[in-house]
């Protein structure tokens, strides 16, 4: 399990996370959501341990910062891409940790050609991930962290730039990993998605986690209509699947508009 106790984080003399804590279940997909600025890349940043932060984020009763031997894929919103990196060779850097850069094993590379055809960019292997679509780049991000086999894996607004085909297939494969123990944390502002794939939800709002529990309990909470202004609702289909629907709001013109 991971424990979060008082956890606050500043920059400069901004303090973007107030005295968060929580736990995260191991082996399950936890999911923060709340409006944009509320502090949940901050956040998934801390659990990485890339942040410096005062409070508690103890990963298996042990600190994340003091611990170097974590196995822990984050995929990020804005990737840094090295220039001149194939497909195959950046999905591949996710096996330089057990095999050492360029020593891949035969294993380690069919592992890497099967996570190429699930992930849908087997036949752009040789292309440089640098001349990708945006859609493409982030099922490469995919890709990478599933080549890593994490224990734990952090994914910034993992759909962002995926049609809604796309969107459908990776969540899908997030999914095998959390049904083969791995712990999942994601961002997601589209609550709908959320509540389909994520076992518990996480709302932020301006810097503090104001609820967190079971996705079917969260998502009618007052505390989640709260997080965006009251300008959501919640549908309840015929197969029992919650759609979250942001309402028009009106602006100093009078024209609606809708919110996210």
């Amino acid at each position: 399990m991971i424990s979060i106790k008082d956890l606050t984080v500043r920059y400069g003399n901004r303090e973007i996370l107030h005295d968060i804590s929580m736990d995260i279940v191991d082996g399950a997909w936890t999911c923060l959501v709340g409006p944009n600025g509320a502090g949940k890349t901050t956040l998934l940043k801390a659990l990485l341990g890339t942040c410096e932060y005062s409070g508690s984020i103890t990963d298996n009763n042990e600190e994340v910062f003091r611990n170097h031997n974590r196995n822990v894929a984050f995929v990020p919103q804005n990737p840094h891409i090295p220039a001149g990196m194939t497909v195959a060779e950046y999905v591949m850097l996710g096996r330089s940790k057990r095999d050492g850069w360029g020593n891949e094993s035969l294993s380690s590379r069919t592992f890497i050609a099967d996570i190429l055809q699930q992930t849908q960019l087997y036949g752009m292997q040789g292309q440089h991930v640098s001349q990708l679509s945006g859609g493409e780049t982030q099922r490469a991000l995919i890709a990478r962290a599933l080549a890593q086999e994490p224990t734990l894996i952090l994914l910034d607004e993992p759909t962002s730039a995926l049609d809604l085909h796309h969107q459908i297939s990776v969540l899908n494969d997030i999914e095998i990993l959390k049904e083969r123990g791995v712990t999942v944390v994601s961002t997601m502002h589209d609550i709908t998605l959320a509540a389909m794939y994520a076992q518990y939800i996480s709302i932020i709002h301006d810097g503090r986690v104001t609820l967190t529990g079971p996705s079917e309990t969260v998502i009618h909470s007052p505390q989640l209509r709260d997080a965006f202004d009251n300008r959501i609702n919640v549908f309840t289909l015929e197969s029992g699947r919650p759609v979250i629907v942001a309402d028009k709001a009106i602006n100093e013109r009078g024209i609606p508009q809708t919110e996210a």
